[in-house]
């Protein structure tokens, strides 16, 4: 099937769109986050839900901030997504905010869990979008409005376009074609932001659209972090010359990382039971339930990431026989190794623990390196010092939910003291129990080659 026809207008001649283009890793992501939420409401349903109203947080200050609604910085924006936006929250993330401030931010954070609500009472797996929906969500934003013109209510929008909006979700294939998720939502980014039908408020409107489409295929809500924006901003402009490809990778993205922060935060969120027959029901369900075919799943996922990890070992011998030749100049004091830690060595596994930990707090989640472990690692040693580049893959969350995730790092030696440490691959690569080895492998080699080029340039420059 090709909508492109329907695009035109929008997406200029460059505009067939390949609605029929199999969704890749969103897809192994939406089925294995639907399968983890399952599983969370049998064991620790305030687990899951208290990584729904964090992802609510984050769309909150990501849409806020991208506004230029609230002045938070960087780390308090980290700590209020962690704790909250009420007072015990604020007092926790050391927050001194105007009451106007919190009250933006809870306005877009019940925007989200109203969406969520609203998903939990459909019949239809994957609800389509409608122009009443979208009015609702218009109004419901437009509150925001009233905080730039005191307390009076926000004025009806007068650039409203039924026509346009209805343009928009006409491209879309009706239910039953389900075209990729992370799709959709560019298109709706696009479609809502060129023809505007809700004048000044259509980006706003877009972001929680498209975070509705997301969520309605299992994903999560369209968060586009810091590091993203820019790729976002240039994604949009050239939308229409282009296409959606660039903004389509943009969605895929914030779906990967907020994948990787919800299996992180459901370990960390535990049920707690309040008396001792609530400890004994726990108990009882965790044996019963510990050889369930979802938990057996779970290990598919270190299968996978052992079979990239011995792919990613031959990759990594090739780049130190390419760096030996490019740095030995016969004097005898430059050298490149490298070596290897297996899944769970039982000496050589926790070798790098610090290095690993250190870097992967500031990523956001928490590597467990208790029920996986391994890394490749390549060294460089010359008169200035040593310098390694460890490429680390680990279990995510406390809790192990099926995922298995690989970071690049970069570190110097002197004396002991390890210093200039930086994670320097730009995300997590991800391995979740849906995976084939396959498209793992593929994404792998995507993910290595401007990593180690990144790794190796931070090392060029300190020499």
């Amino acid at each position: 099937m090709n909508n492109g026809q329907a695009a035109s207008g929008l997406l200029g001649d460059l505009a067939a769109i390949e609605w029929d283009a199999p969704s890749g890793e969103c897809a192994a992501i939406a089925e294995a986050w639907a399968d983890v939420r399952d599983l969370c409401l049998d064991e620790n349903p305030d687990g899951l839900t208290a990584v729904e109203a964090r992802l609510a947080r984050e769309w909150a200050l990501d849409v806020a901030l991208a506004e230029r609604l609230v002045d938070v910085d960087r780390g308090l924006a980290f700590r209020l997504a962690a704790n909250g936006f009420d007072a015990a929250g604020r007092d926790a993330a050391g927050a001194d905010m105007e009451q106007w401030e919190v009250e933006i931010l809870s306005l877009l954070r019940d925007v989200v869990l109203w969406l969520l609500d609203r998903l939990d009472d459909e019949e239809d797996a994957r609800p389509p979008l409608d122009p009443e929906l979208l009015e609702e969500l218009h109004r419901r934003l437009r509150e925001l409005e009233r905080f730039h013109a005191g307390d009076e209510p926000p004025a009806a929008e007068d650039g409203f376009s039924a026509e346009k909006l209805q343009q928009i979700i006409d491209a879309i294939p009706p239910p039953g074609h389900e075209p990729a998720p992370e799709l959709v939502a560019a298109w709706l980014l696009h479609g809502l932001g060129r023809l505007r039908p809700f004048g000044n408020l259509s980006d706003r409107v877009a972001r929680a659209a498209a975070s509705y489409s997301l969520m309605a295929a299992d994903l999560f809500p369209l968060t586009v972090r810091r590091e993203d924006r820019n790729a976002y901003s240039d994604a949009c402009a050239v939308a229409h010359a282009d296409g959606l490809a660039a903004l389509r990778q943009v969605v895929a993205t914030s779906q990967r990382r907020s994948f990787l922060q919800g299996v992180s935060t459901l370990g960390r969120v535990p049920s707690e039971p309040d008396d001792l027959t609530g400890v004994i029901s726990v108990i009882s369900d965790q044996f019963r339930s510990s050889g369930s075919r979802l938990r057996r799943n779970f290990a598919d996922a270190m299968n996978v990431a052992t079979e990239v990890f011995w792919h990613a070992k031959a990759r990594i011998a090739g780049i130190e026989a390419d760096l030996v030749g490019a740095i030995d100049d016969g004097s005898g004091e430059r050298r490149a190794f490298a070596d290897y830690s297996p899944p769970d060595h039982p000496e050589r596994r926790n070798w790098h623990r610090k290095q690993v930990i250190d870097g992967v707090r500031r990523q956001g989640y928490f590597a467990n390196l208790r029920n996986f472990s391994a890394w490749n690692r390549i060294g460089l040693d010359t008169p200035n010092g040593r310098s390694e580049i460890l490429l680390s893959f680990h279990a995510v969350g406390q809790s192990f939910r099926g995922v298995v995730a690989g970071v690049l790092i970069f570190y110097r030696k002197r004396g002991g003291e390890i210093y200039d440490h930086q994670v320097v691959s730009r995300e997590p690569f991800q391995v979740n129990f849906r995976d084939t080895v396959a498209g793992a492998r593929r994404r792998f080699d995507a993910w290595l080659e401007p990593s180690m080029r990144a790794a190796l340039e931070v090392w060029r420059r300190g020499e």
